[in-house]
């Protein structure tokens, strides 16, 4: 492993220094008689010996520490590890389920851009911005065995965005759990005898509730059906007589029940949290294969029945463009809950843990149950249409949830064969995976907050304790009829934030941190040659993709008054101002002129493997004994 790392570092840096000419690129070069293997002779070594000279010349006294310019990072030794490798494929999958994944998003881009234009959308925007993103994330944080606020000291000076990060997740969190409340309530009352939503029978319904399986499409009003009532009722508590401040008793005790799990279960070693992760993600996909089998063959799907979405009902070409941005919000669903989610997730792996392959295969499975997700999507939307109204014409509960537990309630709930059984089955894998969401969202934060504080690490049961009860109270809000209507604005917000960060993370790693010792970092840490060609997609690709995403998304959230304008810009501005508050503390607690200055807050700080012999080893490679603060009049990229 040494001789084959070593030599692919030193071919690295070498051909790194002839692509950029006489500028005087900046990157580090190995010791002598280091990276054997291959020729190994006198030019090679002449040439290993020169370029350790060159480095030496460049190289300036580190004079400050990371973060507080006194104190180095202090990796927590009782963080732990994934009991397998294959714990952190499976936790990355687990939000190959979630609710947006069966929710008005792919049914309304195959209605308005059909099969054909939003299956290109959404796989270039599983190419060219979920893979290289997650790629990133994975390399910082299984490079650094950190989270999402100390793997930032490979450029210290944005280390505010690991702040911002910790914000959104925990702005996310006060909401979050509320996804895995409805699923929850559901799949609950499937347990009934008879399913609650598919009679009129129960206190809540009104008197003009209606069981109807057909309706006349010219009617502009029709009955509300049992399955309308029941969202009405039990989930948004818009009943009759109800005040904003209605709110339904299932949905307290569910949440209450939900982060007691929740804290149950953080409680646990890391290992532990990785096997229940693991195992909810077997469930899932062995649920979803059976259901999505038994939905095929209930409802008659065949190569028709595919071929006739092909193509969107009309063409328009607003309608197009909100299908494409549909599609890319798909996309980024790949990256996991919350914000900087696999940045932690990766952090948890082993240091040789092949997090290249590992990230293709997430990303591979997301689009492949995304294309099947959007099949159940479309067959549900339509026998909702076919049989109860049009939605949003005849049924409008004014928020995004409807699409998907009004549509595949009805639809289970009309299964001739052990409906309860199938709708259980559905809502369990729902629920299973907005579980895993909370989990590994809160997980996050915790693991940011030990990692960068070590005041923090001897209390962290006190802390768990005081997140999980203070993030409880805060979703009891969410669960009455005002706060539930207002969780169709953040989640679009923070969708918004996550790709205007994932531009930050590439301009970091691959302009700021740099080309060549980027594709270098990776190399040692998977012990593999990583192609030039994929280093140069993901910083000239990626950004201009990204470019496009945003100006797309932005267009989806204000010309379609999906968000109010001044709300949208004030909460990214209160983000980003966290980041660049704390770039200008960085620069004032340095010394020198502000070249000198800037120099120091872009240059890495204790950027190296936390294990002590992969540190070694790590060193011997670079032919260096702490990591180097480069010439500013060096080309580092």
């Amino acid at each position: 492993m040494k001789g084959i790392c070593g030599e692919q570092l030193n071919n690295c840096m070498l051909l790194g220094n002839c692509d950029n000419g006489g500028d005087g690129a900046t990157i580090v070069g190995a010791e002598d008689g280091v990276g054997g293997g291959g020729s190994g002779g006198v030019l090679a070594a002449s040439a290993r010996r020169i370029r350790l000279r060159q480095v030496q010349s460049m190289a300036v006294p580190a004079t400050s520490a990371y973060d507080t310019l006194e104190r180095p990072y202090r990796h927590d030794k009782a963080r732990g590890r994934w009991a397998k490798s294959a714990d952190f494929y499976f936790a990355s999958c687990t939000h190959a389920f979630t609710s947006l994944m069966f929710s008005d998003l792919p049914t309304f881009g195959l209605i308005h851009g059909g099969w054909v234009l939003f299956i290109i959308a959404y796989l270039m925007g599983i190419f060219f911005y979920s893979l290289p993103i997650f790629l990133i994330q994975a390399f910082l944080g299984q490079f650094s065995t950190s989270g999402s606020i100390s793997a930032f000291r490979v450029a210290p000076i944005f280390k505010g965005i690991g702040y911002s990060i910790l914000l959104i997740n925990l702005v996310t969190l006060t909401y979050y759990s509320i996804g895995a409340v409805v699923p929850l309530i559901y799949a609950v009352n499937t347990l009934h005898a008879v399913i609650p939503w598919t009679h009129c029978n129960n206190t809540w319904n009104s008197l003009d509730c209606s069981t109807h399986d057909n309706y006349d499409p010219d009617d502009l009003t029709v009955d509300p059906h049992s399955t309308v009532e029941f969202f009405r009722s039990m989930i948004a508590s818009t009943g009759e007589g109800s005040t904003a401040m209605s709110i339904s008793l299932p949905m307290p005790v569910a949440v209450v029940a939900i982060w007691l799990l929740v804290l149950a279960l953080l409680l646990k070693p890391i290992a532990f949290i990785g096997k229940a992760l693991r195992c909810a993600c077997v469930l899932m996909f062995a649920c979803f294969v059976a259901v999505l089998f038994y939905l095929a063959i209930h409802e008659r799907v065949d190569l028709g029945t595919i071929h006739s979405y092909l193509l969107p009902s009309f063409y328009n070409v607003e309608g197009l463009l909100r299908a494409g941005s549909s599609a890319f919000l798909l996309a980024g669903l790949s990256l996991g809950p919350g914000c900087g989610s696999v940045i932690n997730l990766a952090s948890y792996n082993s240091f040789r843990s092949d997090a290249e392959r590992m990230s293709v295969w997430v990303c591979l499975t997301h689009a492949c149950i995304g294309l099947l997700a959007m099949l159940c999507c479309n067959v549900a939307h339509d026998h909702f249409e076919d049989h109860v109204g049009m939605l949003p014409l005849h049924v409008d509960e004014k928020h995004d949830m409807q699409y998907l537990y009004l549509s595949f309630s009805y639809l289970f709930g009309r299964f001739s064969t052990a409906p309860n059984l199938w709708a259980f089955l559905f809502f369990l894998i729902i629920f299973l995976a907005e579980l895993s969401a909370l989990m590994i969202q809160l997980l996050s934060v915790l693991t940011s907050l030990f990692d960068e504080f070590e005041c923090l690490r001897c209390r962290k049961m006190a802390i768990i304790c005081f997140l999980v009860f203070g993030l409880a109270a805060t979703s009891l809000y969410f669960c009455t009829q005002l706060g539930f209507s207002q969780l169709n604005q953040l989640p679009r917000l923070a969708m918004f934030s996550h790709v205007l960060i994932s531009g930050v993370l590439v301009l970091m790693a691959t302009w700021v941190y740099g080309r060549v010792r980027f594709q270098c970092d990776l190399q040692f840490m998977l012990g593999k040659t990583i192609s030039s060609f994929t280093i140069f997609f993901i910083r000239f690709a990626t950004p201009i993709f990204l470019g496009l995403c945003l100006c797309q998304l932005v267009y989806f959230l204000i010309s379609f008054n999906e968000i109010p304008q001044l709300l949208m810009w004030l909460s990214q501005g209160l983000i980003f101002l966290v980041a660049i508050v704390y770039m200008v503390y960085k620069v004032t607690k340095t010394n020198g002129s502000w070249r000198q200055r800037l120099q120091q807050c872009l240059a890495p700080h204790d950027w190296h493997p936390v294990d002590a012999d992969n540190r070694r080893f790590y060193e011997e490679i670079m032919g260096i004994s702490e990591m180097l603060v480069i010439d500013a009049n060096a080309n580092t990229t």
